[in-house]
C-alpha cells in the first residue's frame, strides 16, 4: 500500500481527460475487460433473481469488486493486462474496511427505501393504480406528481451526496492504509474541491451515452459494440481521476 496524499484541485477540462484516458486503459486490454465485465454482469444477474437477499449481497460486495478493478487499472497503466483475478483482489487482500464500505451502502439503501415508503408510498401506489387501471385523471395525476416531486428531489440530493462520499473510497481503501471514515471523508473532500472537472466529466459522459443511445437506434450492431465498453470506460475513468486528484503514480500493486 502507498501512503495517502492529500487531494489536489485540477483544471475543469481534466474531466474530459479522465474519460479519454479511461478509454485508453480499456483499449489496452479489451479482452480482459470483456471477461471481467461478463463475470460481474452474471453475478449481478444472479443477485437480481433472489429478491431481498440478492440486492443486499450485490451492494455489500460492490466496493470490493470495484476496488479489485482499481487494482486492475493500475496493472494496465503499468503496461500489463487486466486479468479475471483482479476482480477478486478485494477479497484476497482480506480488507475488512471494504466490507465495511459495503455495509454503509446497504445501510443507506435501507434508510432511503424506508424514507421512500413512509414519505411517498401511498402516492406511488395511487399512481401505479391509475396507470394500470387506465383511470388516469389529469388533475389527480398533477396532484400526485406535485406531492412526489419534493421527495424525488430530496432523495436525488441524498444520493448525490452518497455518490460523492463513495466515489474514491474503494480506491483509497485498497491503495492506502486509511480507515473507513477517513476514506469517505477524503473522498468527499476530493470531489468538493474538484466539482468543476466532475461536472465537465458528467456532462461529457452524458453526451457520450446519448450518442451511443442514438447509434443503437440507427446502427444497432455498432451501437451494441460501443455499449459493451461504456461501463469499463466509466470504471477506468474513475481510476484515472483518482490518480490525477491524488497524484498517484502507476507501478506497484497494493
Amino acid at each position: 500500500m502507498s501512503t495517502l496524499t492529500n487531494p489536489v484541485a485540477v483544471p475543469p477540462l481534466r474531466g474530459i481527460h479522465w474519460i479519454s484516458e479511461g478509454f485508453t486503459l480499456v483499449f489496452h486490454s479489451p479482452v480482459g475487460w470483456l471477461s471481467v465485465m461478463s463475470i460481474w454482469f452474471f453475478f449481478a444477474l444472479l443477485c437480481s433473481i433472489f429478491w431481498g437477499f440478492g440486492p443486499v449481497l450485490f451492494s455489500l460486495t460492490l466496493p470490493i469488486f470495484f476496488a479489485g478493478l482499481m487494482v486492475g487499472c493500475r496493472h494496465i497503466s503499468a503496461g500489463r493486462s487486466l486479468k479475471v483475478h483482479h476482480l477478486f483482489t478485494g477479497f484476497t487482500v482480506k480488507n475488512p474496511r471494504l466490507v465495511g464500505l459495503g455495509g454503509v451502502n446497504v445501510f443507506w439503501e435501507v434508510v432511503l427505501s424506508v424514507i421512500t415508503l413512509l414519505w411517498g408510498g401511498q402516492h406511488m401506489t395511487s399512481f401505479q393504480n391509475m396507470i394500470f387501471d387506465n383511470t388516469t385523471n389529469a388533475e389527480e395525476l398533477q396532484v400526485i406528481i406535485s406531492e412526489l416531486t419534493p421527495m424525488f428531489i430530496t432523495l436525488s440530493l441524498v444520493q448525490l451526496v452518497l455518490l460523492v462520499l463513495g466515489w474514491y473510497a474503494p480506491a483509497l481503501l485498497i491503495f492506502s492504509p486509511v480507515s473507513l471514515l477517513e476514506a469517505i471523508t477524503v473522498s468527499g473532500k476530493a470531489c468538493v474541491i474538484n466539482i468543476l472537472p466532475i461536472i465537465v466529466y458528467l456532462i461529457t459522459m452524458a453526451a457520450i451515452l446519448a450518442a451511443i443511445g442514438f447509434t443503437v437506434l440507427t446502427v444497432p450492431l455498432l451501437g451494441f459494440l460501443l455499449s459493451l465498453f461504456v461501463i469499463p470506460t466509466i470504471v477506468a475513468s474513475v481510476y484515472v481521476s483518482y490518480s490525477d486528484v491524488f497524484k498517484q503514480e502507476s507501478p506497484s500493486t497494493p
